[in-house]
């Protein structure tokens, strides 16, 4: 592993090359991947429309498998803050139990393994942001009752994971940019998967190109940070997991504090005795 951090020791970006092996990643992730491909082949859009996570010309024409979707138990439908307490957090479209084909409910359950392998890897690279992530979501249990919200009930007790929302991009081409949900003290969890030969994931900041071979995870202030990763030949899928500010703040669950290097090792200390 290797870890990248500023001039003051706070850290930037986490590198796990092979972190996943390929067994694994190709027979549970990737060919999980077929039980979304409706959603995503209806996510592909023409000339721009839907900004360019969507746009159809940032995808490889010769795949079979091809799009972009989010998922979340909670966030706001329109991606900022409710404008009164009344509008509550909402379970993303595709998983709305009345709406949509249980698929995409069938593949949070195939990869709730892969799920609780990458919290874990946060519990480790930010216990801070693991264990806010963590009562994020705790609440929103209750909170669900609560609101009578009869799809977020269903959906909670199959998210198996920290974060509270998760884009899959499959044979996708992403352009320079920022993630823009988040803090600056938060990373976000990068997942590659597929079959393809060698990519480079860029950060232009830190002006490094990292080798993003299948199975790698890269956690990164991606609000901070600006990166991108071209197209290939082959076939290639990303799991990116962040958490939404908004959804916290809602909810009364307090913003971690930025992660300093030193936090590590004593972190780690803490665990041993």
């Amino acid at each position: 592993p290797t870890v990248v951090i500023d001039k003051e020791g706070s850290i930037l970006l986490w590198y796990l090359p092979n972190a996943i092996s390929q067994a694994y990643q190709q027979s549970e992730v990737w060919n999980s991947l077929g039980l979304l491909s409706i959603p995503l082949q209806h996510s592909l859009k023409l000339n721009g429309m839907g900004g360019w996570w969507n746009d159809g010309k940032n995808f490889c024409n010769d795949a079979n498998l091809k799009g972009m979707i989010d998922l979340s138990p909670a966030w706001f439908q329109q991606g900022c803050g409710p404008s009164n307490d009344a509008h509550h957090p909402e379970v993303s479209l595709l998983l709305k139990s009345k709406l949509q084909p249980k698929e995409v409910h069938e593949w949070l359950q195939c990869t709730a393994g892969l799920q609780a392998i990458l919290s874990g890897a946060l519990h480790i690279m930010h216990l801070k942001m693991y264990l806010h992530g963590w009562e994020a979501i705790t609440r929103l249990r209750s909170k669900a009752a609560e609101w009578q919200d009869e799809d977020m009930e269903a959906i909670l007790p199959m998210w198996n994971s920290v974060y509270s929302s998760m884009s899959v991009m499959v044979n996708h081409t992403s352009p320079p940019h920022k993630n823009m949900n988040g803090q600056k003290v938060w990373l976000d969890t990068l997942l590659t998967v597929g079959n393809y030969p060698w990519l480079h994931f860029l950060v232009m900041e830190l002006g490094i190109q990292l080798q993003y071979n299948l199975g790698t995870v890269i956690a990164l202030v991606g609000l901070a940070l600006i990166h991108q990763v071209n197209s290939i030949d082959g076939n290639r899928a990303c799991l990116a997991y962040y958490m939404q500010e908004n959804v916290h703040q809602y909810i009364q669950v307090p913003l971690c504090e930025r992660l300093h290097i030193l936090d590590i090792a004593m972190d780690l200390q803490a665990v041993q005795t």
